[in-house]
């Protein structure tokens, strides 16, 4: 299997037609300085590479950095700390976006069923949560919502504490739309979290893909 960093994996998305918070790879911190004043703050800046797989993990994404002085010092901060890990790290700029419901969706491949896909509520406590349901790909329509109905909190598509309620048909053919994709685009493994949830529009904040090889 080939990884492809965030850039790469959100690129092959976007070509598909789905909405990505897409980073912007920068060589140095003026360009990144620039980067940020064309995206408007506030910002994050996450590093970029094929090594570092969990950058929350290792001080790899600061979030809301909402002034230049902000910016200068964690672009120094973060490729002072992570080139020892990968000395061909680099770093991206992308808008930071509202925060919305947050979602997981995953694809792997299973030895003896093929491609299956997960879905559950994301953000950083989805390992501690576990709140996911599971179905073989390619997807129908009814298999979606069914994955939706599956969940403990499943309530949480009906608003909560500010957050739209969510359309559970959009999101069912998002996740089509992504079942197709693992599929036409001969992927092994997807892991989209979080994914933020705006009614009937779903953003894919972070994300990373793997290639079948061979």
């Amino acid at each position: 299997m080939r990884y492809l960093n965030e850039v790469e994996s959100k690129g092959l998305l976007q070509r598909h037609g789905i909405e990505v918070a897409m980073p912007y790879v920068v060589s140095d911190v003026e360009e990144a300085v620039r980067k940020a004043e064309e995206l408007g703050y506030p910002v994050v800046l996450k590093v970029v590479s094929h090594v570092i797989v969990h950058k929350s993990d290792v001080g790899g994404v600061v979030l809301e950095i909402k002034s230049e002085d902000e910016l200068r010092r964690a672009y120094v901060e973060m490729l002072g700390r992570l080139k020892a890990m990968d000395p061909e790290a680099k770093v991206s700029v992308q808008k930071e976006y509202p925060k919305g419901l947050e979602l997981v969706v995953g694809v792997h491949t299973d030895e003896s069923f093929g491609k299956v896909m997960m879905f559950g509520i994301g953000g950083i406590f989805v390992e501690l949560l576990k709140d996911v349901s599971f179905r073989l790909i390619p997807l129908e329509e009814k298999d979606a919502l069914e994955m939706m109905e599956e969940l403990k909190a499943k309530r949480l598509f009906e608003g909560y504490r500010g957050l739209p309620k969510v359309d559970k048909k959009a999101l069912a053919r998002f996740l089509l739309k992504v079942a197709d994709v693992a599929e036409e685009e001969a992927i092994e493994q997807m892991d989209l979290n979080p994914v933020f949830a705006y009614g009937d529009r779903f953003v894919v904040v972070d994300a990373r893909i793997g290639l079948e090889v061979g």
